[in-house]
Parts: structure tokens; C-alpha cells; sequence
């Protein structure tokens, strides 16, 4: 890469995280001054590309100065080498983002996390993929919270500080760590937490086709079924006897109660006749005799 010094880039290009380059010390090489340490990193997400980074003369202490990834002859795991102290400049750092902290969701609106990370090529600055966890917090190990790697590729569009990506793009992440959290099972990634709707994972063509058969083969035999019930409901209705006339309202029936009706009364033949008293002695049979003819 050549820079507008005229400068020729001393390292080959690499793959850097924007984690290994904070921190990072970076000298003059026009006269070996340290001109301070990289303390941020902004890049144009609608580009997907690194562009400027920020350096503070001493750790901790006053407003960052701007330098231009271009002006940078050679980014090395130790230092970064720039041309002179004159690479320095007032930019517009409008319509820039740092990245980190951004929630990731999929058009579907399933939440996959928020950027910890990005990986980026130390020449061109071209963002090669987004490291997410799911708090997205930058000083927690990725011992404690699993981390995982998704191609920018993924990216689909850009609003504030949201980033979303094709469908079904959990399916495609890469686990870089294995948190302790998740190791208990006191943890999930967010697509599989609680209240998240579980993802679609694809399916081929033949199954999808196999389904739909095997629903319209259950609709026409569930139709079959409930025809059949219908027409053995009207031949019982049809075999059920009618029920018998009202009895004429002239000829009423005298109530009887229903232990008469139920158990009827058997007819009982009349008493015998009581025998005659027996004469008395002191009657006289002759007397009583005297009227019959002989």
C-alpha cells in the first residue's frame, strides 16, 4: 500500500481484532517518536470497512487525535508505524461507528446478541467478521460469556446503533468460546433463551413436499370420517319409534294411586253366612212345631 507520503507498507496484510489493536503504541518512523497508544477504532458499517483510529498521547488522559487507516504504513502486533507526527487530523466522524455494543438481529427478529468484537484487515481496513456475545460487554472474557464469530457478509442493513442480518443467519455462526455460564447450564445464546422464538432450520424440498401430501391426505380422510358420522346420526333419527297419541281430554282416567297401579288389588270372595243361634231349652219344640203340618 502506498500512502500519500509516499511511503510502502512494511507488513503484509493481516487479520486483526479491533481488541488487539487497542492499546497498540504508535511511532514515528521519521524519527522513532512515540506519538501515544490506539484508544478507538471507528469504521463506516454501511461500507463494512475500517477508516479511522483513535490516539491518545498518554493512557487515559485528554481527547483522542484522528489518524486515517491509509496513513498507517504498517500495523504490527506491537506497534503501528506512521510516516511522521504529521498524520494527524481534524475528521468528520460523522455517519462512523464504533462497532462494539451493537444489537444483532436477524430479519425475522430474532436476537442473536451484540458485537464484543470485529475483525477487520489491517490494510485495507475491509471488516471481515463481527464477534458477538450476549451482552456485548468488552471487558468480560470469553471463559465467562460464549462468544461467537458471524461473517459481515451477513449484514443486511444499518440503523443506529442496530445491525440486521439475513435470515437464518444464527444457523451459520461460528462458537469461537464456551463461557463457564453456559458449561453449568446456567446460560443459552439469546436465539435459545427464554422467549426467544426457536429458529427454522431448513429443510429440503422433498420433506416440505412430503408434509403437504401427508396434511391433505389427513384433511380427506378426517372429511370421510365425519361424513360417515352424519349419515349414521340420521338413520338413528329416522329408527327412533313415534311417540304414542295424547289420550282424548273427554274420557278422563280416575286416579289411582301408584301402588294400585304398580301391585292391583286382587278380588276377594264375600264372607260366609254366620250359622243360626242354637234353640233354647226352655222353649218347647212342639210349640214351635205347632204351626208346620204334620
Amino acid at each position: 500500500m502506498t500512502t500519500e507520503k509516499g511511503s510502502v507498507a512494511l507488513a503484509r496484510p493481516e487479520v486483526r481484532r479491533r481488541s488487539q489493536v487497542l492499546g497498540t503504541q504508535v511511532i514515528s518512523q521519521a524519527n522513532g517518536a512515540r506519538l501515544g497508544v490506539v484508544s478507538e477504532v471507528w469504521a463506516d458499517l454501511e461500507a463494512r470497512q475500517v477508516l479511522v483510529l483513535g490516539v491518545l498521547e498518554r493512557a487515559l488522559a485528554g481527547s483522542p487525535r484522528l489518524l486515517e487507516l491509509q496513513q498507517v504504513t504498517a500495523l504490527g502486533q506491537d506497534a503501528i508505524l506512521v510516516p511522521s507526527d504529521e498524520v494527524f487530523e481534524d475528521l468528520n466522524l460523522e455517519g462512523l461507528s464504533r462497532v462494539v455494543g451493537s444489537e444483532v438481529v436477524t430479519e425475522e427478529g430474532i436476537r442473536l446478541g451484540k458485537v464484543k468484537d470485529f475483525e477487520f484487515n489491517s490494510v485495507s481496513g475491509l471488516i471481515s467478521g463481527l464477534i458477538l456475545s450476549s451482552l456485548g460487554l468488552t471487558f468480560l472474557p470469553g471463559f465467562i460469556l460464549s462468544t461467537y464469530l458471524l461473517p459481515a457478509d451477513e449484514i443486511v442493513s444499518v440503523g443506529g446503533d442496530r445491525l440486521i442480518v439475513a435470515d437464518g443467519a444464527e444457523t451459520r455462526l461460528t462458537q469461537l468460546a464456551k463461557g463457564i455460564l453456559e458449561t453449568l447450564g446456567l446460560g443459552k445464546p439469546p436465539w435459545l433463551a427464554a422467549g426467544a422464538s426457536a429458529p427454522a432450520l431448513p429443510r429440503s424440498t422433498a420433506e416440505a413436499e412430503a408434509e403437504e401430501r401427508y396434511e391433505e391426505a389427513y384433511a380427506e380422510e378426517y372429511a370421510a370420517e365425519e361424513t360417515e358420522e352424519t349419515e349414521e346420526e340420521d338413520v338413528y333419527a329416522e329408527a327412533e319409534p313415534e311417540p304414542p297419541p295424547p289420550r282424548p281430554a273427554s274420557s278422563p282416567v280416575s286416579e289411582q294411586p301408584a301402588w294400585e297401579q304398580e301391585y292391583p288389588q286382587e278380588e276377594t270372595s264375600p264372607p260366609p253366612p254366620e250359622p243360626a243361634p242354637p234353640p233354647s231349652r226352655d222353649s218347647d219344640p212342639w210349640e214351635e212345631n205347632a204351626g208346620e203340618p204334620a
